[in-house]
């Protein structure tokens, strides 16, 4: 069954907030991001989030800091990442939450005379070295806790070396694909082969609306075909994050998806 949800907004402060707005518009679930503050993991308890799934009748989906890097050079601050990844997994496994959504990083790059070399490029065997150890680590997180890791398109898709590290990643069967039709979009599509052509490995969508490299928009405000992603996503039963960035564009979209007959109205 496709599942709506919302991510949560820089304008309200508090996880409850969210589910409250997310209630009320007839979604699904909450996508956490743990980029800000109140959403680090000392800041969350498996007990006080199933509270409020319970009293609420929604879900939560987990979306990393994007600036966990899961290929640094550096041991420490690498290490540092798996344990957040570790301990993130372990509260989702508490709170039964089933889907952890993360981005790939392209590392540092170096801008020489005729080009931006990265670093993860020059030294591929390194980087791969590390993404490996990752598989291998995040396979024993992973398994049997019935939890997938979305690995979210970002436009760089088109980098030999990411989609090398994401093919090595897709080896365990709970490691699936996030499609960001906005970042793609934004990006010149540059992502859009790889997706196709993993097109069933795609679990997980983050959808919003675009303009040349203007995205997180109204849906329906902008260029990309999203009843093509909508009717994507209900084929594949996947979940679906309605990415806009403000209440108003949120509830305006809602409101342009239930006239189009893809939302629900809300229940009490």
């Amino acid at each position: 069954m496709q599942h709506f949800g919302m991510p949560t907004l820089i304008e309200l402060d508090t996880l409850e907030d969210n589910v409250i707005l997310c209630k009320s518009l007839g979604l699904d679930f909450v996508e956490i991001n743990m980029n800000l503050p109140q959403f680090q993991l000392n800041q969350l308890t498996s007990e006080y989030l199933n509270a409020l799934q319970d009293q609420y009748d929604i879900a939560f989906t987990f979306h990393l800091a994007e600036d966990i890097d899961i290929a640094h050079f550096n041991d420490d601050i690498r290490n540092t990442y798996l344990k957040i990844i570790e301990e993130t997994i372990e509260l989702m496994t508490k709170a039964d939450i089933k889907k952890l959504n993360m981005h790939m990083s392209k590392g540092i790059h170096f801008t020489l005379p005729s080009q931006r070399l990265y670093l993860y490029e020059k030294y591929t065997e390194t980087y791969m070295d590390h993404i490996n150890a990752f598989l291998n680590f995040i396979r024993a997180e992973l398994k049997s806790k019935n939890i997938q890791l979305c690995i979210e398109n970002t436009g760089i898709y088109d980098s030999p070396f990411i989609t090398k590290a994401v093919k090595t990643l897709l080896d365990d069967e709970n490691i699936v694909l996030t499609w960001d039709v906005g970042h793609d979009h934004s990006s010149g599509f540059a992502d859009q082969a790889f997706l196709e052509a993993n097109i069933d490995r795609i679990q997980h969508f983050h959808i919003h609306d675009a303009i040349d490299k203007s995205n997180h928009l109204t849906l329906f405000d902008g260029e990309i075909d999203l009843e093509y992603f909508l009717n994507l996503s209900k084929q594949k039963e996947a979940t679906v994050v309605f990415e806009t960035k403000t209440i108003e564009a949120l509830k305006e979209s809602i409101k342009r998806l239930r006239a189009m007959a893809f939302a629900r109205a809300p229940t009490d």
